[in-house]
């Protein structure tokens, strides 16, 4: 199984590790997909590691500039994801979630399906299926 997690905010600590500990399998590849307003991600895996301890193997790549998320969905099918995870960046006086313009773009988007999970700090989609 390939994982890829959707880095778009500094402050992806709390997710990042819910889906760590909560959703990637052992052995499992990890793709950290960075949007390019985040200029680095290592002061991030430094406050994550030791990333053995989860037992994955694990990379950080980011998008051009300018992208879509058709680069988004194309990165995922270059890499077989079978998830994608996405944190959650904010949510509603009474706790909901509210669903950034990417996540809805991610969902909406006629080459991807799967199943749509919601966590405590992260957005699943799993059990992806890709159209060719």
């Amino acid at each position: 199984m390939t994982t890829v997690i959707i880095v778009n905010a500094d402050d992806q600590q709390p997710a990042i590790r819910e889906i760590l500990e909560s959703v990637v399998d052992d052995g499992e590849t990890v793709y950290f997909l960075r949007l390019p307003a985040i200029r680095c991600l290592g002061s991030l895996i430094q406050e994550l590691n030791p990333m053995c301890n989860y037992d994955v193997e694990y990379t950080i790549d980011c998008l051009p500039e300018g992208y879509d998320v058709t680069d988004l969905v194309r990165f995922a099918m270059d890499v077989d994801a079978t998830r994608i995870c996405i944190g959650i960046t904010d949510r509603t006086l009474t706790g909901k979630v509210q669903i950034d313009d990417l996540t809805q773009s991610i969902l909406l988007h006629e080459s991807i399906s799967g199943d749509f999970v919601v966590g405590n700090h992260a957005i699943i989609l799993e059990e992806l299926e890709y159209d060719s």
